[in-house]
Formats: C-alpha cells, sequence, structure tokens
C-alpha cells in the first residue's frame, strides 16, 4: 500500500508527519530516504509531537540515536555517517519492533531489503515543493 502527499514548507512536513504519527500503534519501523536537507527531520519531529514528545526533536547525525519518550518510545537513528550494513542492524538490535516504541531511521534506505515490515518513505524534492511518499511493506 502507499500513498503521496505535496508539502510546500517545513511546517507542512512536520504536520504530514503529525497526521502519520496519529496512525502509529508501536512496532513500527520508517525509514526516511532523502538528500540532505528534504526534511526527514522535520518529518520527525511531526511523528514525535504526535505521540506526545515535548522535548525538541534533532538530527541525531554525530549520535547516531536519540531516544524520545510519550505514549511510546521514539527511537531516532541517523545512519548517514555508517557504511556498513551489519553495524546498522547491529545498532537496531533491542528497539526494532518492540511494541512499545517507534523506530524512525534517516538514511535508511540500504536497509530495506534486511528489515521485514516497514514504512519506507521517500522525500523528493521538486522545486519549492517536497514530495513525500509512504509504502508500507509487510513481512
Amino acid at each position: 500500500m502507499s500513498s503521496q502527499y505535496i508539502s510546500r514548507s517545513f511546517e507542512e512536513t512536520v504536520r504530514y508527519g503529525y497526521t502519520l504519527g496519529e496512525s502509529l500503534a508501536g512496532g513500527e519501523v520508517l525509514l526516511l530516504n532523502g538528500v540532505l536537507g528534504s526534511g526527514k527531520t522535520a518529518l520527525a519531529k511531526g511523528i514525535a509531537a504526535a505521540i506526545g514528545v515535548s522535548e525538541v526533536v534533532t538530527s541525531p547525525s554525530f549520535a547516531i540515536m536519540n531516544e524520545y519518550t510519550g505514549r511510546l518510545f521514539l527511537y531516532h537513528f541517523d545512519f548517514y555517517r555508517i557504511d556498513d550494513e551489519a553495524e546498522m542492524e547491529d545498532l537496531l538490535g533491542d528497539f526494532a519492533y518492540r511494541e512499545d516504541a517507534i523506530i524512525v531511521i534517516e538514511w535508511g534506505e540500504r536497509l530495506t531489503e534486511r528489515l521485514g515490515s516497514c514504512m519506507i518513505i521517500g522525500i523528493t524534492l521538486q522545486g519549492s515543493e517536497r514530495l513525500i511518499s509512504v509504502t508500507r511493506r509487510l513481512a
């Protein structure tokens, strides 16, 4: 199943993330794919707000993972600086598919074939707009 959304601003991307976040129940893994500056972290901010995270959500580029707590845990990964897929899987180890958590992975496209069920979210820049494509893949 897949859907598309066009965002015309940072705020619209956050709002779309919020709408998406409202539909999450826990146990989901979301792979956010897009070039630098495409809006991956903005989408994560909206998801976090929807699950009641009150902290400021930032890109985990240097930390590799940020953990947040709302009605569910949010584990927000950034694999931009990691080349080894096995290392990525090791880092996800204890977190993926937990029923009390949502996993958001920026730059996780290399894991697409290695994961079971997941949402693959592609963000493509088209002039001043962003095309957000969501594909839900079941194992």
